[in-house]
């Protein structure tokens, strides 16, 4: 463990130290609490003081940083107002503060909107949170007896309530400022030019989809295709179900592939769509592309106020040792296993999916060494439990698979890692520790982002592959490059 993390660590280690002694209640208890947290902050300062003249990046200190700073404040902060000391409605709010925060960013990541609130504020917001219970430890100093602050009691009071005024007004300023980011950046984006509003629609429908089998799925196809305006026919039931379609659609120029991940990836691969303009209507166990297309907003797909946009998706050529394909949307390692154990399908994908999850749990492997050349640039990446590579930066049910701003058309395969550089065994509570972290679209440890025009992926051992959905076997080695641009249509 690097010497940043240690630090980091050490503010929290500080924490149950500490509140031993303000219990203990002594003036020589309270008096040592009070010099632990002058080296707890000063430990703050010297943890950026390390991190910049190592140049290191802590693979899981940047996470720590801010969660050992969170840790010691809160925690003194809720013995003091458990003491009646400081106000519970003051903590309360302080903690609001930043659950709010952690909303905008799930909402701001929902809608692709990179989360870029002005460090100042964040900055002056814990300073003033050290420094509001730096006056607590002085004015509790003062109960325990300390005769030289005594005669200072009601300035140190006087001093408490001046730091928690200027802590709530930092509290509220900052949310305030989250929010005007936030709703700048949906604006923004309501603002971008539409295209297709008047243009015909036509549906091609996968009855094999999982979703045609529910009524209500059904219902609500049907439901689309009205309010859009749209003719519906199906997919035939051949092994190639694309076989004569082109006489089905005729000069349609803007179709919409209703089905799973895998009807949308197929018609990825389907030469004639390629000059189409092509959208997507889940009806299958298709939340990746539900995500992407209509960024989860539930019904705003069935509203005809809600135009479509065409706009230019990467399409990545994807080639390993059993193939190649077309793609926007790869795993490999830990998560293609998921997909490996959930392919035996019921009508309930969800719960086909959180099986397939627990098969991985119990016998998938979840460390690889994996060998990485972006652009000629190699770089190594050990203990890697899975790869997520493509453009589709979701999971689907707010998760994110890609963090960052992803763009759809800028030539690059995008690429993010989970890397652990502690024990292996650690590996598989990480991954789900790293889909929580995804939610708020924030690029730390252990997730490691990349992108480049072109990659190759090898390993010493074999790793399962998965594009799309749908589970391709094992491989020592991938190649990834964009090869050309599919105009879709989204909300």
């Amino acid at each position: 463990m690097n010497p940043g993390n240690i630090i980091s660590l050490f503010r929290i280690a500080c924490l149950p130290v500490m509140i031993y002694l303000l219990n203990a209640g002594s003036l020589q208890a309270v008096f040592w609490a009070l010099v632990l947290y002058g080296f707890a902050v000063f430990s703050d300062v010297l943890d950026g003081i390390v991190a910049k003249r190592t140049k290191e990046k802590k693979i899981i200190g940047s996470f720590i940083d801010p969660l050992a700073d969170k840790v010691l404040i809160f925690g003194l902060l809720l013995f003091f107002a458990w003491e009646g000391q400081f106000s519970l409605t003051i903590f309360s709010i302080l903690l609001i503060r930043d659950l709010l925060s952690l909303v905008f960013r799930f909402l701001a990541s929902r809608e692709d909107i990179i989360f870029l609130p002005r460090k100042v504020y964040a900055v002056a917001f814990t300073s003033g949170q050290f420094f509001l219970v730096f006056s607590l430890l002085m004015e509790k100093m003062v109960a325990a007896g300390s005769p030289r602050l005594a005669q200072h009691q009601a300035a140190l009071h006087l001093l408490v309530s001046a730091a928690a005024g200027i802590v709530v007004v930092l509290a509220f300023w900052s949310l305030l400022h989250s929010f005007l980011f936030y709703a700048r950046e949906i604006r923004k984006k309501k603002h971008l030019s539409a295209t297709g509003k008047q243009q015909p629609l036509l549906i091609i429908a996968n009855r094999r989809a999982r979703g045609y089998h529910n009524l209500y799925r059904r219902r609500l196809l049907d439901l689309f295709a009205l309010r859009r305006g749209a003719r519906v026919i199906f997919f035939p039931h051949r092994q190639n179900m694309y076989d004569g379609m082109e006489r089905e659609w005729g000069q349609d120029h803007r179709i919409i592939i209703a089905g799973g991940d895998g009807s949308f990836e197929s018609a990825l691969n389907y030469p004639p769509l390629f000059v189409k303009t092509i959208g997507f209507f889940p009806l299958g166990a298709g939340n990746a592309f539900y995500s992407f297309f209509y960024k989860g907003k539930r019904y705003e797909y069935l509203r005809s106020r809600f135009p479509f946009k065409e706009i230019d998706l990467d399409v990545v050529e994807l080639e390993w040792a059993g193939g190649k394909r077309q793609t926007v949307f790869v795993n490999i390692g830990l998560d293609a296993d998921v997909i490996r154990y959930s392919q035996d399908r019921t009508q309930h994908g969800l719960l086909d999916y959180l099986r397939g999850c627990g098969q991985a749990i119990q016998k998938a492997q979840s460390g690889y060494d994996f060998s990485v050349k972006i652009d000629g640039r190699k770089k190594e990446y050990s203990n890697c439990s899975t790869m997520i590579l493509g453009k589709i930066p979701y999971f689907g049910y707010g998760i994110r698979s890609l963090v960052g701003m992803v763009k759809p058309a800028d030539g690059k395969v995008y690429g993010l890692a989970v890397v652990n550089r502690h024990s292996s065994w650690l590996n598989k509570p990480l991954r789900v520790w790293s889909l929580i972290v995804s939610m708020f679209n924030v690029d730390i440890p252990p997730l490691l982002s990349f992108k480049g025009k072109e990659m190759l992926i090898t390993s010493p051992v074999l790793f399962p592959l998965q594009a799309g959905g749908e589970f391709l076997g094992e491989s020592t080695w991938v190649r990834l490059r964009i090869v050309r641009k599919q105009k879709v249509l989204i909300v």
